[in-house]
């Protein structure tokens, strides 16, 4: 929350999945349970293209835009001109977002990353600072471990009682 720094929301929204009764269960790379942003159905295609979840994965940049100085400034007024450093930063920070995001799939063992969301803002800063967050569904092939024709559809739970 911007208007009291010693606040902290967190929200978190999901849905169990079950990969069925008997069935070996999709685990990440350490062995935990899957993570994924994926929707429902999303879920279901990749599965039916051959692919499971490892983990979902993330990458944030701020990045802090240098000022023009006034002559530059001046310069341009009443023209309409690209403002190359802004253009420049917000290219670099998005990329420096996904190249993060990257290195999370890479280090969870995944062969690539689906459902990229990339969002973009300032969060109230500066008008100078910029922010790019990149979240999406780090995926390994089925052939590995099952064969695309063999998954059973998912089935999914509001909860599980043990």
């Amino acid at each position: 929350m911007e208007w009291n720094k010693h606040l902290l929301e967190f929200i978190a929204i999901g849905t169990g999945v079950v990969h069925g009764e008997g069935r070996k269960g999709f685990r990440a790379h350490d062995g935990g349970p899957f993570t994924s942003d994926l929707s429902g159905q999303d879920f279901w295609s990749l599965l039916h293209s051959g692919y499971r979840p490892v983990e979902m994965v993330m990458g944030s940049c701020v990045y802090h835009v240098a000022h023009r100085r006034l002559l530059s400034t001046l310069n341009t007024i009443g023209r309409n001109t690209e403002m190359k450093n802004f253009s420049s930063a917000m290219y670099e920070a998005r990329e420096i977002a996904i190249e993060r995001m990257q290195h999370e799939a890479a280090a969870a063992k995944a062969e690539g990353v689906v459902g990229v969301d990339i969002h973009e803002g300032s969060h109230g800063w500066q008008t100078h600072v910029i922010e790019f967050f990149a979240v999406g569904t780090a995926v390994l092939p089925l052939e590995k471990e099952i064969a695309p024709e063999q998954i059973a559809d998912p089935i999914m739970v509001l909860s599980v009682n043990d």
